[in-house]
């Protein structure tokens, strides 16, 4: 049979039935993979470590690290506070005179302990975001992420500054502790004498401001000190930690360590 395309003859030469199904089903897959394409790759590129997922790069005293620190028990990771190295009048101050930091911010927080005779867990006190007070020599001084931190166990901990504010009226103290102003020391006798600045000592009682909630047993429960806010008390010459909020200083003592009570 002969044919006109286009203005030229051609010849179509029958063919079966069979093999005009398959032409039709070769035809009709080639359609098909054209508009699917090949298989994705969008979900293998998702699959990298934590640090790449998110753009940053996590380091442990310079050591590449797949992914953010995971800190274990009551332990916390403290972002140390930087002291000013100058004075109010623009003068640099030598780097023995500043005072080291006693305040931080909590990075990331273990959640907690476990008593090892009743397995009750001990939540941890302290949480990301907390601005809390340290003693000046604990912790475990590292860099991370190009930063200087410290890891510290909640049970060193000082107290927090409830709202983020370092003041003495947003201060909390953890466990047993108790905030103390300090009743200033006697500067003569008591016939009148006056005493020379080298012979006074710290004093070791004043007014208590703020008291933590109290001890923790091994059953979870807590034990509330038996001091109030307002109560003055009397505590040992060598316990305790001073600490300075505000330019003032005050002493931070374990309930336990004082002495009496009026």
């Amino acid at each position: 049979e002969m044919t006109s395309v286009t203005g030229v003859q051609t010849c179509a030469l029958p063919i079966s039935e069979s093999r005009a199904q398959e032409m039709a089903a070769t035809l009709a897959y080639a359609a098909l993979s054209f508009q699917v394409g090949a298989p994705s790759t969008r979900g293998t590129a998702s699959r990298a470590t934590p640090a790449v997922m998110e753009g940053k790069e996590y380091k442990l005293n310079n050591y590449m690290l797949p992914g953010p620190l995971t800190p274990l028990a009551d332990q916390i990771l403290v972002k140390q506070s930087k002291t000013a190295d100058v004075t109010t009048g623009g003068l640099f101050m030598p780097a023995d005179s500043t005072e080291k930091p006693s305040e931080g911010t909590v990075v990331l927080a273990g959640p907690g302990t476990t008593h090892p005779e009743t397995g009750k867990m001990i939540p941890n006190p302290c949480k990301e975001g907390d601005l809390i007070l340290l003693s000046e020599y604990v912790g475990e001084k590292v860099d991370y992420c190009g930063d200087k931190h410290s890891f510290v166990s909640a049970s060193e901990v000082l107290g927090i500054f409830e709202g983020g504010t370092p003041v003495v009226g947003n201060f909390k103290p953890l466990q047993d502790r108790v905030l103390v102003k300090l009743t200033e020391s006697a500067t003569e006798t008591a016939s009148g004498i006056a005493l020379a600045s080298e012979t006074t000592e710290e004093p070791t009682q004043g007014e208590v401001l703020a008291v933590g909630e109290g001890l923790v047993t091994s059953q979870g429960d807590v034990v509330p000190p038996g001091i109030k806010p307002g109560d003055s008390v009397i505590y040992g010459k060598y316990t305790g930690t001073m600490v300075s909020i505000g330019g003032v200083e005050y002493k931070v003592v374990p309930a336990s360590d004082c002495l009496a009570k009026w």
